[in-house]
């Protein structure tokens, strides 16, 4: 039964979806489905509690990531939810907060900050204009001071930026804009490459 995935890869098109989102959330899906389709003796049965916790158990013993099964599973909630929501299952069998697998405490991604000392060398280094330039120099203050991501600031464009008041304009994933506020030095920057 092809047709709710496809009524499903629709619909989140509809919702304004990321094409990588989409893209993800298909491939979630169709994984589920061919897991679905070798155990089911019903082909109407798209979902059930006991279907998704057997492929939840066969996600860990085939050894994925934890961070991968998750992901799996919050695509299998939203996939759950549109069929709910359409009326091809009478449940919402999925519930993140019981069946999202928590990750053991001190194995976390660890994230890494520049000390206050290293911001300090870093910002002299940027104020060295023997050898830095103006866009390097403003590349610098963005994130330092905004926290955007690399793939964000490479795709910023002029009319992004407003002097009054200092703020910049960011696309981010899923083409949500926010505003951020700009200090000082990078206003003065903005300034001097926008005249």
């Amino acid at each position: 039964m092809q047709a709710p995935i496809e009524e499903f890869i629709n619909w989140l098109v509809e919702e304004g979806k990321a094409a990588k989102t989409v893209e993800s959330y298909s491939s979630d899906i169709r994984k589920f489905e061919a897991y679905r389709k070798d155990k089911v003796v019903n082909e109407e049965q798209l979902l059930t509690r006991f279907l998704f916790v057997r492929y939840n158990q066969y996600l860990q013993e085939q050894g994925f990531a934890i961070s991968t099964i998750n992901k799996k599973i919050n695509s299998l909630k939203v996939y759950n939810d549109y069929l709910h929501q359409s009326g091809y299952v009478s449940d919402n069998y999925i519930s993140l907060k019981k069946d999202k697998i928590v990750i053991a405490s001190g194995s976390e991604h660890i994230v890494t900050v520049l000390s206050e000392e290293e911001v300090e060398r870093f910002l002299f280094y940027l104020e060295d204009r023997k050898k830095v330039s103006y866009r390097n120099r403003l590349i610098g203050y963005l994130l330092l001071y905004t926290g955007v991501r690399v793939s964000e600031l490479v795709s910023i464009q002029l009319d992004q930026i407003t002097m009054m008041p200092p703020s910049i304009q960011i696309k981010g994933k899923g083409g949500k804009i926010r505003e951020i506020s700009l200090r000082k030095g990078a206003v003065t920057l903005c300034d001097i490459k926008s005249s």
